[in-house]
């Protein structure tokens, strides 16, 4: 019997042995790598513009202790202006220390290097190492890698750990911004209210150099927005400062058709009158009648053609209370309805 198993022996010990590689073999081959990555992997950025990249480790498995990096840029496309500490290394409570925090613009390179203390264990889930922050200044169409290099990941047993490194790029956008090009139709308006008076608004003027304009959003300055190429808005309300009327700022902000959509902002301003105030003296009177008189059937039709494209186009926009581009009996019956009103 002792000479049966005498003559297993060899096979018994190359099986445990098979066995073992075996064993190894699926161990190594199922577990995940460890990743340091760039985040997000490609953007388009216009130029001018302030973005920001995470560094990202993804520990695959093992537990990480310490990190360094070195993040090398094309200082010609785009200046690194902070690097901050991520949360990874601390995600578990635990203290970390920033050993080196490093920006070099004209070299092209951030350096970044931290170290978890007093703690006896390692990270084992996903984090953002650090955040990099950059401007873009290069020229339209100018490309920046944002590689990864000198990498070094350590384990509790002081031990490099192996690690895939996945670079990210930035790309100065090709879009132009549009130009926002807004009309008001009258330069003076009144209080619509009580006796319907409509400004009219109009973004026509707006264009695009290498597109289309793709939304128009208007702000009239008085808590109130429409969209639209052309839109109308009644003012409920005027500014008053106790001497003389003070207008709404309002605006007109276009956005293009752009796959990285640019968009443009022209402020002007809006003034209004209390109703059947023409002169702006913030009191109905004989001496609004007698600007209505004076300008008695006077006519203009924009957007062709607007009070101030005409002789003595002041005075009749001023005249014209309801905004009808018109002056005639509907405005003088504004008057004598609102006599000896005052916008204070």
């Amino acid at each position: 019997m002792l000479a049966q198993l005498e003559q297993f022996k060899p096979r018994t010990v190359i099986f445990i042995l098979l066995i073992g590689l075996m064993l190894l073999s699926i161990m190594i081959t199922g577990a995940e790598a460890a990743i340091i990555e760039v985040v997000p992997l490609d953007q388009d950025i216009h130029e001018g513009d302030e973005f920001a990249v995470d560094v990202v480790v993804k520990p695959g498995g093992g537990e990480v202790f310490g990190v360094q990096y070195l993040l090398v840029f094309n200082m010609s496309v785009v200046r690194a202006e902070t690097q901050v500490k991520g949360g990874f290394l601390t995600s578990d409570g635990n203290e970390s220390e920033v050993v080196v925090n490093a920006l070099n613009n004209t070299e092209g390179w951030v350096e970044y290097s931290e170290t978890r203390i007093n703690s006896t264990a390692g990270v084992t889930v996903n984090g953002t190492l650090a955040t990099v922050t950059f401007t873009a200044r290069g020229d339209k169409g100018a490309l920046s890698y944002l590689n990864l290099s000198e990498v070094i990941m350590t384990d509790l047993s002081f031990s490099v750990i192996n690690c895939t490194r996945v670079n990210g790029s930035v790309t100065i956008a090709e879009n132009e911004s549009p130009v926002a090009n807004a009309t008001v139709y009258d330069d003076f308006n009144n209080v619509g209210s009580k006796h319907l008076c409509k400004v009219y608004f109009d973004g026509s003027g707006s264009h695009d150099p290498d597109g289309e304009i793709a939304s128009y959003t208007w702000s009239f300055g008085d808590g109130t927005y429409d969209t639209g190429v052309r839109c109308e808005h009644v003012y409920g309300s005027w500014n008053w400062n106790g001497s003389g009327y003070e207008p709404f700022h309002a605006s007109l902000t276009v956005t293009d058709d752009g796959i990285l959509p640019q968009v443009n902002t022209s402020y002007f301003d809006v003034v209004v009158y209390i109703a059947g105030d023409a002169n702006g003296d913030g009191t109905v009177n004989i001496v609004d009648a007698s600007i209505v008189g004076y300008e008695w059937g006077r006519s203009s039709s924009p957007p062709d053609t607007c009070w101030r494209d005409l002789p003595r186009g002041e005075w009749a926009d001023r005249a014209d209370l309801n905004n009808d581009h018109e002056v005639n009996i509907l405005d003088m019956v504004i008057i004598g309805t609102r006599w000896k009103d005052t916008a204070w």
